[in-house]
C-alpha cells in the first residue's frame, strides 16, 4: 500500500510538473498576443476571444492542481476583461500584470502563502470601467453574483462606470470560495439560484466568521413574504428587479 501510494504521488507531481510547463507555453503565447493587438495586428476580435479561452482554461485546470493562486489570479484577469471589454493603450500593459503574476506562481511551483497572494492581489488593475477618472474611482470592492447574460451586463455597466470595482460570480456555491479569498468590501447577490438560492447564501454567510461582517444586498424579481423576509440575516438589503433596478442598486450601494 506504501509503495501505491508513493507512485500515486509521483504521478500526480509529474502531471502538476507537466502542466506547469504547458501553461507557461500557453502565456507565452499570451505574451505575443498582447503585443500584436497592441501593435493593432492581426484579428483583433480572433485574439481576444482566444486568450480569454486560454486563460479560462489555465483557470479551471489550476484548482485540480492545487495551484489555487493561479485560479484566483486568473479569475481576476476575467472580471478585468468583463469591466473592459475593448481593451486599448495601457490597458494592454494591465492584462500583462495578471499575465506577469501567474507567471511568478508558476515558477515558484504554487507555493506562495496567503499573505503573499494578499499582496499580489492587492497590487492587480482594478476592474473598474477605463473611462472613469481617478476622482471618481471609488474603494469598494464588490463580489457580484448573478448569472452571466444581459442582466449581469447592465448591472456592471452601471457598477463600473460609478467606480466601483467587480468580481463575478455565476452561483453562490463559487462566490463562497471567492468571498473567503478576495474577501469583497459588499456582496451583491441575484435570489433566483437552483441549488442554493441567495437567501441561503445569504444564511450560510452569516454563519461563517471569516464571512459574516459582509454587508449583503439581495436582488429578487418577486415581492418577498413576511415569512422569507424573516428567515433573511439582520442588515440585508432587498432590491427589487424592476425597470430601473440598476440605479436603484447603486443608490443602495451609496448607503453603504
Amino acid at each position: 500500500m506504501g509503495q501505491m501510494n508513493t507512485e500515486l504521488e509521483q504521478a500526480l507531481e509529474r502531471i502538476k510538473t507537466e502542466y506547469i510547463e504547458s501553461s507557461g507555453d500557453r502565456l507565452d503565447e499570451i505574451d505575443a498576443t498582447i503585443d500584436r493587438m497592441y501593435r493593432g495586428e492581426g484579428d483583433r476580435g480572433a485574439d481576444f476571444f482566444e486568450m480569454q479561452r486560454t486563460i479560462h482554461s489555465i483557470k479551471g485546470s489550476a484548482g485540480t492542481h492545487g495551484l489555487h493562486a493561479v485560479s484566483i489570479i486568473a479569475h481576476r484577469m476575467e472580471d478585468y476583461f468583463q469591466a473592459n471589454q475593448r481593451l486599448s493603450g495601457e490597458q494592454f500593459r494591465d492584462v500583462q500584470i495578471f499575465v506577469d503574476r501567474m507567471r511568478d506562481v508558476f515558477e515558484a511551483a504554487g507555493e506562495i502563502t496567503e499573505a503573499e497572494l494578499d499582496l499580489i492581489l492587492s497590487k492587480l488593475p482594478a476592474s473598474t470601467d477605463s473611462d472613469i477618472t481617478e476622482t471618481e474611482s471609488r474603494d469598494l470592492f464588490i463580489l457580484l453574483v448573478m448569472a452571466s447574460g444581459l442582466q449581469r451586463n447592465i448591472v456592471s455597466k452601471e457598477l463600473t462606470t460609478r467606480g466601483f470595482e467587480l468580481s463575478f460570480a455565476e452561483t453562490p456555491v463559487e462566490a463562497f470560495a471567492l468571498a473567503l479569498s478576495l474577501k469583497p468590501n459588499l456582496i451583491v447577490s441575484s435570489a433566483e439560484f437552483e441549488l442554493l438560492n441567495g437567501i441561503e447564501f445569504a444564511q450560510v454567510l452569516k454563519s461563517v466568521k471569516a464571512t459574516a461582517a459582509i454587508p449583503y444586498i439581495l436582488m429578487t424579481s418577486s415581492e418577498l413574504d413576511e415569512t422569507v423576509r424573516a428567515g433573511l440575516p439582520g442588515g440585508t438589503m432587498v432590491v427589487r428587479k424592476t425597470a430601473n433596478f440598476a440605479k436603484e442598486l447603486t443608490e443602495r450601494i451609496n448607503e453603504l
